[in-house]
């Protein structure tokens, strides 16, 4: 009597691994905008952060919150300090009346 049952096993193909989505952009903007801020609110990072993330939202859009993230902290870190800055200025001829009045 012969078996006539095949017990070969059809080759299978490996499973596809797909990648994560990429996130850079996203993480350099956060980073950049909370550095801005940590760092006395400088303006150069904090425009850099706006700008990475105006990026981020552009070109990937896994990184959307983490964009956000950095807008929001890079103009929070140029609006404050142009502000001071303005604030510093409209205020300058004040103190120049007080050293002028004696006070």
């Amino acid at each position: 009597m012969t078996n006539t049952l095949d017990t070969t096993v059809a080759p299978t193909s490996a499973p596809t691994v797909t990648p994560a989505p990429a996130r850079t952009l996203g993480i350099v903007a956060l980073v950049l905008g909370i550095l801005s801020i940590v760092s006395g609110m400088n303006v150069l990072i904090g425009a850099g952060a706006i700008v990475v993330a105006v990026l981020a939202l552009r070109q990937e859009t896994a990184s959307r919150g983490l964009a956000i993230g950095g807008l929001v902290t890079g103009a929070i870190s140029v609006a404050s300090i142009t502000f001071g800055f303005g604030a510093a200025l409209a205020a300058l001829p004040f103190f120049g009346l007080a050293a002028f009045w004696g006070w």
